[in-house]
Protein backbone atom coordinates (compact mmCIF):
# COMPACT_ATOMS: atom_id res chain seq x y z
CA UNK A 1 0.00 0.00 0.00
CA UNK A 2 1.23 3.44 -0.80
CA UNK A 3 2.47 5.69 1.79
CA UNK A 4 0.91 9.27 1.79
CA UNK A 5 2.03 12.25 0.49
CA UNK A 6 3.29 14.91 3.32
CA UNK A 7 0.77 17.20 3.37
CA UNK A 8 3.04 20.03 3.83
CA UNK A 9 5.09 19.42 0.85
CA UNK A 10 1.90 18.64 -1.11
CA UNK A 11 0.69 22.01 0.36
CA UNK A 12 3.71 23.90 -1.07
CA UNK A 13 3.78 22.01 -4.61
CA UNK A 14 0.35 23.31 -4.98
CA UNK A 15 1.50 26.58 -4.30
CA UNK A 16 4.31 26.83 -6.60
CA UNK A 17 2.10 25.33 -9.36
CA UNK A 18 -0.31 28.19 -9.33
CA UNK A 19 2.69 30.97 -8.75
CA UNK A 20 4.41 29.55 -11.92
CA UNK A 21 2.22 28.06 -13.97
CA UNK A 22 -1.24 29.76 -12.66
CA UNK A 23 -0.46 33.38 -12.71
CA UNK A 24 -1.49 33.46 -8.89
CA UNK A 25 0.93 35.68 -6.58
CA UNK A 26 2.68 34.26 -4.10
CA UNK A 27 1.71 36.13 -1.13
CA UNK A 28 -1.94 35.63 -1.80
CA UNK A 29 -1.69 31.60 -2.52
CA UNK A 30 0.47 30.84 0.77
CA UNK A 31 -2.37 33.20 2.77
CA UNK A 32 -4.86 31.47 1.50
CA UNK A 33 -3.70 27.63 1.83
CA UNK A 34 -2.43 28.46 5.06
CA UNK A 35 -5.79 30.01 6.27
CA UNK A 36 -7.85 27.08 4.83
CA UNK A 37 -5.80 23.93 6.32
CA UNK A 38 -4.89 25.77 9.76
CA UNK A 39 -1.47 24.47 10.07
CA UNK A 40 0.45 24.44 13.10
CA UNK A 41 3.18 27.10 13.23
CA UNK A 42 5.91 24.41 12.41
CA UNK A 43 4.10 23.38 9.40
CA UNK A 44 3.50 26.58 8.47
CA UNK A 45 7.16 27.76 8.80
CA UNK A 46 8.14 25.17 6.61
CA UNK A 47 5.41 25.36 3.89
CA UNK A 48 6.64 29.22 4.26
CA UNK A 49 10.42 28.43 3.76
CA UNK A 50 10.19 25.69 0.88
CA UNK A 51 7.87 28.12 -1.28
CA UNK A 52 9.29 31.22 -1.06
CA UNK A 53 13.10 29.89 -0.62
CA UNK A 54 12.45 27.59 -4.21
CA UNK A 55 10.86 30.78 -5.46
CA UNK A 56 13.90 32.83 -4.49
CA UNK A 57 16.22 30.33 -6.09
CA UNK A 58 14.55 28.90 -8.47
CA UNK A 59 16.44 30.64 -11.95
CA UNK A 60 19.56 29.30 -10.39
CA UNK A 61 17.80 25.71 -9.48
CA UNK A 62 17.04 25.32 -13.49
CA UNK A 63 20.21 25.77 -14.30
CA UNK A 64 21.24 22.96 -12.11
CA UNK A 65 17.53 20.70 -13.19
CA UNK A 66 19.40 21.59 -16.89
CA UNK A 67 22.69 19.66 -15.85
CA UNK A 68 21.01 16.39 -14.32
CA UNK A 69 17.98 16.09 -16.53
CA UNK A 70 18.98 14.62 -20.22
CA UNK A 71 15.24 16.08 -21.87
CA UNK A 72 13.12 18.70 -21.21
CA UNK A 73 10.33 18.67 -18.63
CA UNK A 74 7.10 20.08 -19.72
CA UNK A 75 4.65 18.43 -17.09
CA UNK A 76 4.12 21.70 -14.36
CA UNK A 77 3.49 19.33 -11.48
CA UNK A 78 7.10 17.56 -12.10
CA UNK A 79 8.85 20.85 -13.09
CA UNK A 80 7.58 22.29 -9.57
CA UNK A 81 8.23 18.65 -7.62
CA UNK A 82 11.86 18.67 -9.19
CA UNK A 83 12.35 22.40 -8.44
CA UNK A 84 11.32 21.59 -4.57
CA UNK A 85 13.46 18.79 -4.59
CA UNK A 86 16.50 20.82 -5.64
CA UNK A 87 15.95 23.65 -2.85
CA UNK A 88 15.78 21.28 -0.25
CA UNK A 89 18.69 19.11 -1.49
CA UNK A 90 20.72 21.81 -2.01
CA UNK A 91 19.36 24.67 0.70
CA UNK A 92 18.30 23.00 3.32
CA UNK A 93 20.84 21.31 5.34
CA UNK A 94 18.55 19.91 7.85
CA UNK A 95 16.18 17.91 5.73
CA UNK A 96 17.65 14.59 5.14
CA UNK A 97 18.00 13.90 1.43
CA UNK A 98 16.41 10.65 1.32
CA UNK A 99 13.35 12.16 2.83
CA UNK A 100 13.35 15.02 0.16
CA UNK A 101 13.83 11.84 -2.73
CA UNK A 102 11.00 9.57 -1.24
CA UNK A 103 8.33 12.35 -0.50
CA UNK A 104 9.33 13.83 -4.24
CA UNK A 105 8.43 10.27 -5.83
CA UNK A 106 5.26 9.68 -3.98
CA UNK A 107 4.45 13.72 -4.84
CA UNK A 108 5.39 12.87 -8.54
CA UNK A 109 2.84 9.48 -7.96
CA UNK A 110 -0.21 11.18 -7.58
CA UNK A 111 0.16 14.66 -9.79
CA UNK A 112 1.39 12.73 -12.84
CA UNK A 113 3.02 8.88 -13.10
CA UNK A 114 4.90 5.82 -11.66
CA UNK A 115 7.14 6.48 -14.83
CA UNK A 116 8.25 9.80 -14.48
CA UNK A 117 8.40 9.53 -10.55
CA UNK A 118 11.26 7.02 -11.45
CA UNK A 119 12.51 9.88 -13.61
CA UNK A 120 12.07 12.50 -10.63
CA UNK A 121 14.19 9.73 -8.17
CA UNK A 122 17.05 9.77 -10.77
CA UNK A 123 17.36 13.12 -11.01
CA UNK A 124 16.99 14.35 -7.44
CA UNK A 125 19.22 11.27 -5.92
CA UNK A 126 21.88 12.08 -8.61
CA UNK A 127 22.05 15.53 -7.47
CA UNK A 128 22.25 14.43 -4.14
CA UNK A 129 25.52 12.34 -5.37
CA UNK A 130 26.86 15.24 -7.07
CA UNK A 131 25.78 18.49 -4.80
CA UNK A 132 28.93 19.38 -3.87
CA UNK A 133 30.37 19.70 -7.60
CA UNK A 134 28.21 22.36 -8.62
CA UNK A 135 30.07 25.43 -8.94
CA UNK A 136 29.27 28.68 -10.52
CA UNK A 137 31.52 30.33 -12.65
CA UNK A 138 34.21 32.44 -11.46
CA UNK A 139 33.97 36.26 -10.38
CA UNK A 140 37.13 37.07 -12.21
CA UNK A 141 36.15 34.83 -15.56
CA UNK A 142 32.22 36.61 -16.09
CA UNK A 143 30.29 38.45 -13.71
CA UNK A 144 27.23 39.01 -15.06
CA UNK A 145 27.27 34.96 -15.01
CA UNK A 146 28.55 34.96 -11.53
CA UNK A 147 26.14 37.50 -9.71
CA UNK A 148 23.06 35.48 -12.31
CA UNK A 149 23.51 32.29 -10.83
CA UNK A 150 24.75 33.02 -7.67
CA UNK A 151 21.73 35.23 -6.25
CA UNK A 152 19.50 33.86 -8.78
CA UNK A 153 18.21 36.70 -11.24
CA UNK A 154 17.33 37.40 -14.86
CA UNK A 155 20.35 37.66 -16.76
CA UNK A 156 19.14 40.60 -18.47
CA UNK A 157 18.66 42.59 -14.91
CA UNK A 158 21.70 41.58 -13.70
CA UNK A 159 23.39 43.55 -16.70
CA UNK A 160 21.50 46.28 -16.77
CA UNK A 161 21.97 46.84 -13.01
CA UNK A 162 26.47 46.75 -13.99
CA UNK A 163 26.36 48.89 -17.12
CA UNK A 164 23.67 51.06 -14.66
CA UNK A 165 25.18 50.98 -10.96
CA UNK A 166 28.65 49.33 -11.70
CA UNK A 167 29.69 45.54 -10.85
CA UNK A 168 30.27 46.35 -7.09
CA UNK A 169 26.90 48.13 -6.39
CA UNK A 170 24.77 45.59 -8.70
CA UNK A 171 25.82 42.79 -5.96
CA UNK A 172 25.08 44.95 -2.97
CA UNK A 173 21.38 45.23 -4.89
CA UNK A 174 21.23 41.47 -6.02
CA UNK A 175 21.83 40.49 -2.22
CA UNK A 176 19.58 39.55 0.55
CA UNK A 177 18.07 42.04 2.83
CA UNK A 178 19.32 39.85 5.71
CA UNK A 179 15.89 40.80 7.70
CA UNK A 180 13.52 38.43 6.42
CA UNK A 181 12.82 37.50 10.26
CA UNK A 182 11.28 40.26 10.62
CA UNK A 183 7.64 42.10 10.47
CA UNK A 184 7.96 45.68 10.14
CA UNK A 185 4.77 47.85 11.81
CA UNK A 186 4.00 51.31 12.30
CA UNK A 187 2.13 52.24 15.57
CA UNK A 188 -0.57 54.33 14.77
CA UNK A 189 -0.09 56.66 17.16
CA UNK A 190 -3.60 58.36 17.05
CA UNK A 191 -4.93 55.34 18.89
CA UNK A 192 -2.04 54.23 20.81
CA UNK A 193 2.22 55.04 21.77
CA UNK A 194 4.98 52.83 21.02
CA UNK A 195 5.71 52.02 24.37
CA UNK A 196 2.08 50.96 25.17
CA UNK A 197 1.91 48.73 22.13
CA UNK A 198 4.96 47.25 22.77
CA UNK A 199 3.54 46.09 26.43
CA UNK A 200 0.81 44.99 24.50
CA UNK A 201 2.35 42.59 22.19
CA UNK A 202 4.62 41.30 25.33
CA UNK A 203 1.04 40.14 27.04
CA UNK A 204 0.88 38.46 23.63
CA UNK A 205 4.42 36.84 23.89
CA UNK A 206 5.40 38.84 21.12
CA UNK A 207 8.93 40.44 21.34
CA UNK A 208 9.34 44.08 19.90
CA UNK A 209 12.05 46.20 19.03
CA UNK A 210 12.79 49.44 17.76
CA UNK A 211 12.82 50.19 13.95
CA UNK A 212 16.50 50.93 12.28
CA UNK A 213 15.77 54.62 11.52
CA UNK A 214 12.15 55.31 11.50
CA UNK A 215 12.21 54.63 15.39
CA UNK A 216 9.48 57.16 16.78
CA UNK A 217 6.79 54.51 14.83
CA UNK A 218 8.85 51.46 13.39
CA UNK A 219 8.74 48.49 15.20
CA UNK A 220 10.25 44.87 14.47
CA UNK A 221 8.68 41.88 15.56
CA UNK A 222 9.29 38.21 14.96
CA UNK A 223 6.85 35.87 12.66
CA UNK A 224 3.32 35.85 14.35
CA UNK A 225 1.58 33.20 11.91
CA UNK A 226 -1.10 34.87 10.65
CA UNK A 227 -0.96 38.92 11.33
CA UNK A 228 -4.07 39.63 10.22
CA UNK A 229 -5.88 37.79 12.99
CA UNK A 230 -4.01 39.26 15.58
CA UNK A 231 -6.53 41.25 17.84
CA UNK A 232 -4.21 44.65 17.81
CA UNK A 233 -4.29 45.04 14.21
CA UNK A 234 -7.76 44.60 13.81
CA UNK A 235 -8.32 47.13 16.36
CA UNK A 236 -5.87 49.28 14.43
CA UNK A 237 -2.84 49.97 16.45
CA UNK A 238 -0.53 49.35 14.29
CA UNK A 239 -0.23 48.42 10.33
CA UNK A 240 2.38 46.44 8.65
CA UNK A 241 4.40 48.94 6.94
CA UNK A 242 8.34 48.74 5.90
CA UNK A 243 10.68 51.49 6.84
CA UNK A 244 10.98 52.53 3.67
CA UNK A 245 7.35 53.26 3.32
CA UNK A 246 7.15 55.31 5.99
CA UNK A 247 10.43 57.68 5.01
CA UNK A 248 7.74 58.52 2.00
CA UNK A 249 5.14 60.01 4.14
CA UNK A 250 8.39 61.72 6.13
CA UNK A 251 9.55 63.42 3.17
CA UNK A 252 6.52 64.31 2.16
CA UNK A 253 6.05 66.31 5.57
CA UNK A 254 2.39 67.00 5.91
CA UNK A 255 1.22 69.26 8.20
CA UNK A 256 -2.53 69.86 10.06
CA UNK A 257 -4.98 71.32 8.01
CA UNK A 258 -3.53 70.92 4.55
CA UNK A 259 -4.63 69.34 1.51
CA UNK A 260 -3.18 66.64 0.06
CA UNK A 261 -3.68 63.90 -2.44
CA UNK A 262 -2.42 60.36 -2.54
CA UNK A 263 -2.32 59.43 -5.87
CA UNK A 264 -1.98 55.74 -6.17
CA UNK A 265 -2.94 54.70 -2.49
CA UNK A 266 -4.26 51.47 -2.10
CA UNK A 267 -3.91 49.48 0.24
CA UNK A 268 -3.42 52.52 2.14
CA UNK A 269 -0.38 52.15 4.40
CA UNK A 270 0.88 55.53 3.56
CA UNK A 271 -2.70 57.20 3.05
CA UNK A 272 -3.50 56.12 6.77
CA UNK A 273 0.52 57.56 7.97
CA UNK A 274 -0.65 60.41 6.60
CA UNK A 275 -3.83 60.79 8.53
CA UNK A 276 -1.85 59.75 11.69
CA UNK A 277 1.06 62.39 11.17
CA UNK A 278 -1.45 65.34 10.46
CA UNK A 279 -3.73 63.89 13.78
CA UNK A 280 -6.63 63.59 11.42
CA UNK A 281 -6.69 67.15 10.81
CA UNK A 282 -7.26 67.98 7.38
CA UNK A 283 -8.39 66.22 4.25
CA UNK A 284 -6.55 63.42 2.30
CA UNK A 285 -8.01 62.29 -0.78
CA UNK A 286 -6.87 58.45 -1.78
CA UNK A 287 -7.03 57.15 -5.35
CA UNK A 288 -6.47 54.06 -7.15
CA UNK A 289 -7.51 53.03 -10.47
CA UNK A 290 -8.84 49.22 -9.78
CA UNK A 291 -12.13 48.97 -7.86
CA UNK A 292 -10.94 45.52 -5.75
CA UNK A 293 -7.97 47.59 -3.96
CA UNK A 294 -10.39 50.76 -3.35
CA UNK A 295 -11.70 48.06 -1.75
CA UNK A 296 -8.64 47.18 0.63
CA UNK A 297 -8.17 50.88 0.66
CA UNK A 298 -11.69 51.75 2.36
CA UNK A 299 -11.38 48.56 4.74
CA UNK A 300 -7.73 49.65 5.92
CA UNK A 301 -8.89 53.34 6.47
CA UNK A 302 -11.63 52.11 8.53
CA UNK A 303 -9.33 49.78 10.59
CA UNK A 304 -7.11 52.43 11.61
CA UNK A 305 -9.53 55.35 12.22
CA UNK A 306 -8.22 57.66 9.54
CA UNK A 307 -11.17 59.15 9.43
CA UNK A 308 -9.70 62.74 7.39
CA UNK A 309 -9.32 60.10 4.36
CA UNK A 310 -11.44 60.12 1.76
CA UNK A 311 -11.00 56.79 -0.38
CA UNK A 312 -12.37 57.34 -4.31
CA UNK A 313 -12.10 55.17 -7.54
CA UNK A 314 -10.05 57.53 -9.90
CA UNK A 315 -7.25 56.86 -12.95
CA UNK A 316 -4.04 59.33 -11.15
CA UNK A 317 -3.22 59.40 -15.09
CA UNK A 318 -6.40 61.62 -15.71
CA UNK A 319 -7.18 65.02 -15.36
CA UNK A 320 -9.32 66.36 -13.16
CA UNK A 321 -10.00 69.98 -13.89
CA UNK A 322 -12.25 71.17 -10.50
CA UNK A 323 -8.75 70.03 -8.96
CA UNK A 324 -6.30 72.22 -10.21
CA UNK A 325 -3.07 73.87 -8.11
CA UNK A 326 -5.67 72.96 -4.89
CA UNK A 327 -3.35 70.70 -2.99
CA UNK A 328 -0.82 71.74 -0.50
CA UNK A 329 0.95 68.39 -0.79
CA UNK A 330 0.97 65.58 -3.79
CA UNK A 331 2.32 61.57 -3.26
CA UNK A 332 2.59 59.68 -6.09
CA UNK A 333 3.94 55.97 -5.07
CA UNK A 334 3.90 55.07 -8.55
CA UNK A 335 2.97 51.56 -10.27
CA UNK A 336 6.22 50.38 -11.00
CA UNK A 337 8.70 47.13 -11.75
CA UNK A 338 8.85 46.27 -7.80
CA UNK A 339 12.70 45.22 -8.24
CA UNK A 340 13.40 46.74 -4.32
CA UNK A 341 10.88 43.72 -2.91
CA UNK A 342 12.00 41.23 -4.78
CA UNK A 343 13.57 39.79 -1.17
CA UNK A 344 9.87 40.12 -0.34
CA UNK A 345 8.39 38.76 -3.14
CA UNK A 346 10.30 36.28 -4.90
CA UNK A 347 8.23 35.53 -7.46
CA UNK A 348 8.58 38.71 -9.04
CA UNK A 349 12.03 38.14 -10.69
CA UNK A 350 10.84 34.43 -12.35
CA UNK A 351 7.97 36.60 -14.28
CA UNK A 352 9.51 40.14 -15.24
CA UNK A 353 10.76 40.81 -18.34
CA UNK A 354 12.41 43.87 -20.47
CA UNK A 355 9.26 43.88 -22.77
CA UNK A 356 6.78 45.27 -20.63
CA UNK A 357 9.35 48.50 -19.21
CA UNK A 358 8.43 50.69 -21.70
CA UNK A 359 4.68 50.38 -21.27
CA UNK A 360 5.68 51.11 -17.36
CA UNK A 361 8.01 53.86 -18.14
CA UNK A 362 4.94 55.93 -20.23
CA UNK A 363 2.33 55.31 -17.11
CA UNK A 364 4.67 56.26 -14.51
CA UNK A 365 5.67 59.71 -16.85
CA UNK A 366 1.61 60.78 -17.54
CA UNK A 367 0.93 60.43 -14.00
CA UNK A 368 3.49 62.65 -12.56
CA UNK A 369 3.07 65.36 -15.20
CA UNK A 370 -0.68 64.74 -14.79
CA UNK A 371 -0.77 64.97 -10.52
CA UNK A 372 1.66 67.97 -11.10
CA UNK A 373 -1.03 70.26 -12.37
CA UNK A 374 -2.77 69.93 -8.63
CA UNK A 375 -0.35 71.04 -6.75
CA UNK A 376 -0.22 74.81 -5.26
CA UNK A 377 2.59 77.26 -5.85
CA UNK A 378 5.14 76.56 -3.22
CA UNK A 379 3.26 73.18 -2.74
CA UNK A 380 5.05 69.57 -2.75
CA UNK A 381 5.34 66.98 -4.36
CA UNK A 382 6.85 63.46 -4.10
CA UNK A 383 7.35 60.64 -6.60
CA UNK A 384 8.06 57.38 -4.90
CA UNK A 385 8.44 54.11 -6.23
CA UNK A 386 9.49 50.32 -4.79
CA UNK A 387 12.39 49.73 -7.49
CA UNK A 388 15.73 50.33 -8.27
CA UNK A 389 15.90 51.03 -11.94
CA UNK A 390 17.51 54.14 -12.83
CA UNK A 391 15.12 54.65 -15.62
CA UNK A 392 11.69 54.18 -13.75
CA UNK A 393 13.34 56.64 -10.79
CA UNK A 394 15.78 59.37 -11.88
CA UNK A 395 14.50 59.20 -15.60
CA UNK A 396 11.20 59.60 -15.02
CA UNK A 397 11.86 62.36 -12.62
CA UNK A 398 14.85 64.33 -14.57
CA UNK A 399 12.46 64.02 -17.79
CA UNK A 400 9.48 65.78 -16.02
CA UNK A 401 11.48 68.54 -14.81
CA UNK A 402 13.43 69.12 -18.02
CA UNK A 403 9.71 69.52 -18.79
CA UNK A 404 8.29 71.14 -16.14
CA UNK A 405 10.38 74.26 -15.17
CA UNK A 406 7.81 75.34 -12.47
CA UNK A 407 9.37 72.16 -10.56
CA UNK A 408 12.95 72.19 -8.78
CA UNK A 409 14.54 69.30 -6.54
CA UNK A 410 13.40 70.11 -2.87
CA UNK A 411 16.52 69.61 -0.55
CA UNK A 412 15.09 67.28 2.21
CA UNK A 413 18.74 66.59 3.84
CA UNK A 414 16.89 68.58 7.22
CA UNK A 415 14.33 65.59 7.07
CA UNK A 416 16.15 62.58 6.46
CA UNK A 417 17.78 59.87 8.91
CA UNK A 418 21.32 60.82 9.51
CA UNK A 419 22.41 56.76 8.55
CA UNK A 420 20.60 57.70 5.23
CA UNK A 421 23.02 60.15 4.38
CA UNK A 422 24.58 58.11 2.39
CA UNK A 423 21.79 56.75 0.07
CA UNK A 424 21.15 59.96 -1.17
CA UNK A 425 21.53 59.71 -4.82
CA UNK A 426 21.82 63.85 -5.90
CA UNK A 427 19.72 66.87 -4.86
CA UNK A 428 16.13 65.75 -3.54
CA UNK A 429 16.23 62.11 -4.70
CA UNK A 430 17.47 58.79 -2.35
CA UNK A 431 17.70 55.39 -3.40
CA UNK A 432 17.59 52.77 -0.46
CA UNK A 433 19.30 49.64 -1.43
CA UNK A 434 18.09 46.45 0.76
CA UNK A 435 21.44 45.03 1.41
CA UNK A 436 23.38 48.43 2.15
CA UNK A 437 20.29 50.09 4.53
CA UNK A 438 18.44 47.08 6.04
CA UNK A 439 15.29 47.74 4.01
CA UNK A 440 12.78 47.78 1.28
CA UNK A 441 14.45 49.12 -1.77
CA UNK A 442 12.95 52.49 -2.36
CA UNK A 443 13.75 55.36 -4.14
CA UNK A 444 12.52 59.30 -3.34
CA UNK A 445 11.92 62.15 -4.76
CA UNK A 446 10.95 65.47 -3.47
CA UNK A 447 10.45 68.51 -5.66
CA UNK A 448 8.65 72.05 -5.27
CA UNK A 449 6.97 73.93 -7.71
CA UNK A 450 8.15 77.35 -7.45
CA UNK A 451 5.73 79.56 -9.82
Amino acid sequence: MERKVDFARDTALKILKEVNHDGKYANMSLKQHLRRARFNDRDAAFITQLVYGTLERQLTIDWILGMFCKSKVTNPWVVNILRMGCYQIVHMDRVPDSAVCNESVKLCKKYANKTLAGFVNGVLRNIVRNKEKIEVPSKETDIAEYLRLTYSYPAWLVKKWIEDYGGDTAEKMLMPAGNDDYITIRVNRCRTSKDELKLLLADMGIEAEDGLFMQAEALRIGSVGDIERNRLYREGLFTVQGESSMLVVHLLDPQMDEFILDACSAPGGKATHLAERMGNRGKILAWDVHPQRVDALKRNVQRMGAVIVEPQLQDASSFQADLKERFDRVLIDAPCSGWGVIHKKPDIKNRITMDGLPALYDVQRRIITNCSRYVKTGGVLVYSTCTMNIDENQGVVEAFLNDNPLFEPDDFSDLLPEKLNDSIVKAGMIQLIPSRDGVDGFFIARLRRTG
